[in-house]
C-alpha cells in the first residue's frame, strides 16, 4: 500500500514535527540516491513578499500528513551520467549559460550538462548536474523508477518548501538570516561578484546584492559542502536551483492543494516552479518562499533537481 495520500487530511499536532534523527534509505547500491525520510507536519506556505509579477504569497497554511523519501544532495553529474550510459538517453543541449567575454547569458549550442558553461563545474561527478530541462529531471524519476521498482518523482513545491524549512519559519532556514549565509548555503557572496556575477545581475543594489562573506566558491560547490539541515538535507537553499513538479501559477490560487500535492492543470502547463536559488543568485531569490518559473525544456547552467519518491509500506 501506498502511504502518501492514507492520512491526507488528518490535522497534526506538532508543527514543526519533532525532530528526530533521519531515516536514511538507499534502494541500490550503483545509480541510487542518498535518500530521507521527511515526516508528516504542518507550515505556513508562501510569504507577503516577492518581485515585480513574482508574487510569493497568498500565505496559506499547508499539512502535509504522510511523510515522504527526498534526496539528501542534489543530483550529481555521477548520477546523471549513470542514467545516460544506462538508457542512451539524449539529455538536453542549446543550455543557457554565461559567456565571459559578453558578460551575458545565452544559449550556446553544443552546452550540455557534460559542458554546461561558466562555474558549474564543467561535468565534474561530485557537482550538481545542470542543464537538465524539467522532462529531462521526469527521465530520470522514471528511470529509477524502473530500476528499482519504487515510485519515484519530482517532490511538489510544498513537500519543497516543508523540506527546506525543516521546523523554521524565517526567510532563511537558519539563525541570521543573509548575512550568515556563507556557513549554511552557495549562494551569490564575494567569490561569485569577484568572478563576474555582477556583470551578469546588473548592480550591486536591491535584488542583486551579494551576502557580506565569501566561502571558497565562486561557482557550484560538490554536493554537500555546506552542513545539513534539521531534517538531514543538503544544499536546500543555494548551489543549483531545482526543478519541482508543480504547473506555475502566482500569486497562488484558491484551488492550490494544502495538502502536500503538485498544483497542475489542464493541458499543457506553460512554466514549472524552481526553488532554491544558486551560486550565483542573490539572497533575496535564495529565500526560501521565492518562486522561479521556466518552461518546461528550458535548459540553464544554473538549474538542477533532486528527487522524492512515495513510501511503500513505511519505507
Amino acid at each position: 500500500m501506498t502511504y502518501r495520500w492514507f492520512l491526507a487530511g488528518l490535522a497534526l499536532a506538532v508543527s514543526p514535527p519533532a525532530m528526530a534523527a533521519p531515516k536514511a534509505i538507499r534502494d541500490c547500491k550503483d545509480a541510487c540516491p542518498a535518500m530521507v525520510v521527511v515526516p508528516a507536519g504542518h507550515f505556513i506556505m508562501g510569504a507577503d513578499a516577492g518581485e515585480a509579477d513574482r508574487p510569493e504569497g497568498a500565505p496559506h497554511p499547508v499539512t502535509i500528513a504522510y511523510a515522504f523519501a527526498l534526496a539528501t544532495r542534489e543530483v550529481t553529474n555521477g548520477d546523471y551520467a549513470a542514467f545516460v550510459a544506462a538508457t542512451g538517453y539524449a539529455s538536453s543541449r542549446g543550455c543557457r549559460s554565461l559567456i565571459r567575454a559578453t558578460g551575458k547569458v545565452e544559449a550556446i549550442p553544443d552546452a550540455d550538462f557534460r559542458h554546461p558553461g561558466e562555474g558549474a563545474g564543467d561535468g565534474a561527478p561530485d557537482r550538481p548536474v545542470v542543464c537538465v530541462s524539467w522532462r529531462d529531471a521526469k527521465a530520470y524519476t522514471a528511470w529509477l523508477s524502473q530500476k528499482t521498482g519504487k515510485p519515484y518523482r519530482l517532490p511538489s513545491e510544498a513537500e519543497w518548501e516543508y523540506a527546506a524549512r525543516a521546523g523554521t519559519s524565517e526567510e532563511f532556514p537558519w539563525a541570521g538570516g543573509a548575512a550568515k549565509a556563507c556557513v549554511h548555503a552557495n549562494v551569490l557572496d564575494g567569490d561569485g561578484m569577484a568572478d563576474g556575477a555582477l556583470a551578469v545581475f546588473g548592480g550591486a543594489g536591491g535584488m542583486a546584492a551579494a551576502v557580506p562573506c565569501r566561502d571558497g566558491f565562486a561557482g557550484a560547490a560538490p554536493v554537500g559542502s555546506y552542513p545539513p539541515n534539521a531534517f538531514g538535507l543538503y544544499d536546500m537553499i543555494g548551489n543549483v536551483w531545482e526543478w519541482t513538479q508543480d504547473c506555475y501559477v502566482a500569486p497562488y490560487p484558491a484551488e492550490t492543494p494544502r495538502d502536500g500535492r503538485a498544483y497542475e492543470v489542464s493541458g499543457a502547463c506553460p512554466r514549472r516552479a524552481v526553488r532554491g536559488g544558486s551560486w550565483i543568485s542573490a539572497a533575496f531569490r535564495n529565500r526560501v518562499t521565492w518562486r522561479g518559473r521556466d518552461p518546461e525544456d528550458q535548459v540553464s547552467w544554473i538549474f538542477g533537481f533532486r528527487v522524492a519518491r512515495d513510501l511503500v509500506d513505511g519505507k
